[in-house]
């Protein structure tokens, strides 16, 4: 079966067929470093990574582009607010960025471009544009997209013009309110650069027409990033790139769903956000990516309380699991690689998973695949047998590598986790483990006053028990 992605230009689904034989060319929009990022953008690098990965496994090359905006309104505020340069703000952001894109345990991207090093390539674009008619300078040195020369604006977007507001831009010298800036004329204040119109700088959509096409070519695969960039980004992308080159950008446009907060989008404008650091500070990092895969890619996803804890305690069930096959078998699990990892000959078990993400990346099945192996290791070591534990961890092991979970050593990820739960209580494992032994055994008297006393002073201390079939399981209070 091929592997199939929803399109967002269709609407449907399509077969991913590569131009260039055994090799993905992949644009993914990236982040405006105004700002640390957030757990909404997590899920557009997580998806991403996840498909980057997948492609891998199958055999496949892949050159990924992710790109990095490094100057636009926003950056320009915030630098002002802060009393800084754009290009120190930049800096700042762009390390702490990578420091989240770690935690998530994202694979680097093949090139990361920022803007600021391609200007050449707008100034490009827009001179192209502006010798075709389709773009036209006014007095203060910007430079506008004429959309109506561009008939088949709104097909990403599937909107006619008349339906869409106004660009973004508000310049009584525009002929025409839909027309969007590609070059913006200096203002006192701003970083500019020398064009043919005077100085400036790009507008944010020609960036990523002049990155993808110059490290990708142009067309390329697939484009990528979230809904909310469908309009008026990428369909301003798709309307200058292919103006000015006279064939398609991307062959596949892909997107992913929302986090919400409720009825809200989860955004930096709107202030209901959570940071990427603060989250993965709490929680491993792979907890975000198993609460992201628990729904398909292109659906909104709810962000409600108590969610990344349940997908945490899930996690380190599942290591947990692992931790026992590698016991059994007296050495941990050897780490494999994504390249290749679904090549060669599949388990039935792995042409299941393989077929759920052949289909457009549904990790939600797989993941259910992923859940039903586990309960099947530890059924083998309940019955003894090893040798089915054993298989059955093997196949475990590959699947790690697509979905970028689980691929720690299980008795030294669980040790960290119990470590970091003990350093935020303050009291030491074998203090509570005491404390826990000594409640069982109150409980055990009927001395239910002196058990409900033992977990108070738990809980005023910062550490909560929780009564499970299986024992008494404790948690630091958040």
């Amino acid at each position: 079966m091929a592997i199939v992605l929803t399109n967002t230009l269709s609407g449907r689904k399509e077969a991913l067929r590569p131009r260039q034989a055994g090799h993905v060319r992949l644009y993914w929009c990236g982040v405006t470093v105004y700002s640390r990022a957030h757990v909404g953008h997590a899920r557009f690098l997580v998806t991403a990574d996840v498909l980057v990965r997948y492609l891998l496994a199958r055999g496949l090359g892949v050159t990924f582009v992710r790109n990095i905006t490094d100057v636009d309104d926003k950056m320009i505020r915030r630098a002002a607010q802060e009393g800084l340069t754009v290009p120190e703000l930049a800096e700042r952001e762009i390390a702490a960025f990578n420091r989240d894109v770690r935690r998530l345990g994202c694979l680097p991207p093949t090139h990361e471009p920022r803007a600021t090093a391609h200007i050449p390539l707008m100034i490009a674009l827009v001179e192209r544009l502006v010798a075709k008619g389709l773009a036209y300078p006014v007095p203060d040195g910007s430079v506008y997209f004429r959309v109506r020369r561009f008939p088949a604006y709104g097909k990403l977007s599937h909107r006619r013009l008349d339906d869409m507001e106004a660009g973004e831009e508000i310049d009584a010298a525009k002929e025409d309110p839909h027309d969007f800036a590609l070059w913006k004329g200096a203002k006192p204040g701003e970083p500019t650069w020398p064009s043919p119109w005077g100085p400036g700088r790009p507008g944010w959509h020609l960036e990523c027409s002049a990155m993808s096409a110059h490290y990708l070519g142009q067309p390329f695969d697939i484009h990528g990033g979230g809904s909310d960039l469908v309009f008026p980004h990428h369909e301003n992308e798709i309307a200058q790139s292919e103006a000015g080159a006279g064939m398609p950008l991307a062959d596949l446009w892909v997107h992913n769903g929302m986090l919400t907060f409720g009825a809200d989008k989860m955004s930096k404008s709107l202030g209901n956000v959570l940071g990427i650091a603060e989250a993965t500070n709490r929680f491993p990092g792979e907890a975000l990516r198993l609460l992201f895969f628990g729904t398909h890619y292109r659906a909104p996803l709810d962000f409600g309380p108590g969610r990344l804890e349940e997908a945490a305690r899930v996690l380190e069930r599942l290591y947990e699991s692992l931790a026992r096959a590698d016991e059994a078998a007296g050495r941990a699990a050897a780490p494999v690689a994504p390249a290749g990892a679904l090549t060669g000959t599949l388990s039935p078990f792995l042409a299941e998973f393989t077929a759920a993400m052949d289909d457009d990346l549904n990790a939600a099945k797989a993941l259910g695949l992923v859940h039903d192996r586990v309960r099947e290791v530890n059924r083998a070591l309940d019955g003894g047998d090893r040798t089915t534990a054993a298989a059955l961890r093997a196949d475990l092991a590959r699947v790690a590598a697509v979905l970028g979970i689980l691929a720690e050593e299980p008795a030294r990820f669980l040790a960290a986790l119990r470590a970091g739960r003990t350093a935020r209580t303050g009291l030491g494992e074998a203090e509570i483990a005491a404390a826990i032994a000594e409640r069982n055994e109150a409980r055990r008297r009927k001395d239910f006053r002196r058990a409900d006393a033992i977990r108070e002073d738990l809980r005023a201390r910062g550490v909560l028990l929780e009564d499970t079939p299986s024992g008494t399981v404790w948690k630091p209070a958040e």
